[in-house]
């Protein structure tokens, strides 16, 4: 007996997915959630962390004349948290605008 040769098509039809772009983009969805996720967590910790906004630790962080080292390494980490968390969310959008 000879097994089916299947094709990636085929198989992605099998699971539902109409063109293998529909399950591209529901893989990309998934992943770009599970960073979101990650990110946000971060950004309550940091939050709860320091009992202030990012605004808030932006502000100490750039008052010339004062270092606050834990304070500076969590603005830089807050920052690019936030950042990494828009620029996720702006990648969410154009995979469900497509």
């Amino acid at each position: 007996m000879q097994s089916h040769i299947y094709t990636t098509e085929e198989v992605l039809k099998s699971l539902g997915y109409p063109d293998p772009l529909v399950a591209a983009r529901q893989q990309a969805r998934m992943i770009l959630l599970g960073r979101l996720s990650r990110y946000e967590a971060a950004l309550r910790q940091l939050k709860t962390q320091w009992d202030c906004s990012l605004d808030e630790l932006r502000a100490r962080y750039q008052v010339k004349g004062s270092e606050d080292s834990p304070a500076d390494d969590a603005y830089i980490e807050w920052q690019w948290y936030a950042d990494a968390s828009e620029t996720v969310k702006a990648q969410l959008n154009a995979i469900s605008e497509s």
